[in-house]
């Protein structure tokens, strides 16, 4: 009887606690403002670079955007000619408006003493010390862009999704569809899950709009009481990457040359650089995994379920197989140099490796040394110069032929 009613009172507990977490999540959003939604009547005072009267948010006419920014943000900055020119190009239809929670010391600071914006010329209009719009469209990352047209809602997106296509598409059309961007986690996702009887489930789907991706996560929810597995709007390839890394934790860079494809068409599983950028590429190819069930299991266990999940759902082998590549070995006996050296101190001989496979110039690196003592080599631009280098520690590279791990993805016919 007695434990009967601790159990009701810790119920009590969890179920005030949960209303509290719902309650203090819908609050925090809760002058957010959803595709289709009027946008309020604004007075901004606090505008540079243009008139406050000349920025109208509920515009007949043209295609406002809100490009959310600040001048720690490299992608914003980078991305402000290429915003100039929409606007220079397409005024009738368009006007941008950047919008900041910084003062406005800092952005008149930043726009006179910046080289790259005097040299580009960016004269667009700034709405500075913002705290209203930020709450209309709450975000944890920048660039973040909402999309206004004749004085509603009509997009939240990536800063990729700018280009001149879309704008005059919803300037004619008066509408348009495009992946939303939410910065955080949902946390009354899986609240609408029948999980009373719920034994167990999986799910994959393409990707999801508006959830932030998210890699390999394994929880007990405390509101179902189920272990909930999931993988959000990553790649194919970074699905399987964040998954393997739960099993053994990875010692070398997964390059190109690290992945042998035995597929029809290796593009749908990896971004590559292209006409495309990465977020627009994520919302044509991007997966969500999911699987809930009641059974508790070991990381490692749980880790190789999911792989097998993956693999069924997508109709493919994916496994890691021995395969001739070319390399450069780190072979030789260290010992300390016998003369003062100056340039940069490598930690070790596998930091020198990991550090020459990020440069993706060279072939792999294979450390046959494993030396764990500290040493410095001057600047290089090939691999006679490195050796130079190596050799005041005994040290040298050998390009060769050798076997190495490489991760293999092979459709099942």
């Amino acid at each position: 009887m007695i434990k009967n009613i601790i159990y009701f009172l810790c119920m009590c507990m969890c179920m005030a606690w949960n209303a509290h977490a719902q309650n203090k999540h819908e609050t925090k959003f809760s002058q957010r403002l959803h595709v289709g939604d009027k946008v309020p009547q604004l007075n901004h005072s606090q505008v540079l670079f243009k008139s406050a009267k000349d920025i109208q948010l509920h515009s007949n006419d043209q295609v406002v955007l809100l490009d959310f920014f600040d001048t720690f943000c490299t992608a914003c900055i980078a991305s402000l000619p290429k915003l100039q020119k929409l606007q220079d190009e397409l005024k009738e239809n368009l006007q941008i408006v950047m919008v900041t929670w910084q003062d406005k010391a800092t952005i008149e600071k930043f726009w006179k003493s910046n080289a790259f914006i005097r040299e580009n010329k960016i004269q667009l209009p700034v709405i500075y010390g913002d705290t209203l719009l930020r709450q209309f469209f709450p975000h944890m990352g920048v660039p973040h862009v909402a999309w206004l047209f004749r004085g509603y809602v009509q997009a939240v997106t990536f800063s990729e999704f700018i280009n001149r296509d879309n704008i005059l598409k919803l300037s004619n059309e008066g509408s348009i569809a495009l992946p939303l961007k939410w910065d955080f986690d949902d946390v009354t996702f899986i609240k609408d899950i029948e999980t009373k009887n719920l034994l167990g489930e999986v799910k994959l789907t393409g990707f999801q709009d508006g959830r932030p991706t998210q890699s390999y996560k394994h929880e007990l929810d405390s509101v179902s009481g189920l272990y909930r597995t999931s993988i959000i709007n990553q790649s194919i390839l970074g699905a399987y990457m964040t998954v393997w890394s739960q099993i053994k934790k990875p010692t070398f860079i997964l390059r190109p040359d690290r992945i042998e494809w035995l597929v029809v068409d290796s593009s749908r599983f990896d971004y590559e650089v292209s006409s495309q950028t990465s977020n627009v590429w994520l919302a044509k190819h991007g997966i969500c995994y999911e699987r809930l069930d009641k059974h508790p299991r070991n990381p490692i266990e749980q880790a190789r379920l999911v792989l097998c999940d993956l693999d069924r759902f997508l109709n493919i082998k994916v496994y890691w197989a021995k395969k001739m590549r070319k390399v450069w070995a780190l072979k030789g006996t260290f010992h300390k140099a016998d003369k003062m050296v100056t340039g940069n101190k490598i930690s070790s001989s596998d930091f020198l490796a990991f550090g020459i496979d990020m440069q993706n110039k060279y072939p792999i690196v294979i450390d046959l040394v494993n030396v764990k003592e500290s040493f410095v080599l001057p600047k290089y631009k090939n691999l006679q110069e490195l050796n130079k280098g190596l050799s005041n520690y005994g040290l040298q590279i050998v390009e060769e032929q050798r076997e190495i791990d490489v991760l293999v993805f092979e459709e099942v016919k």
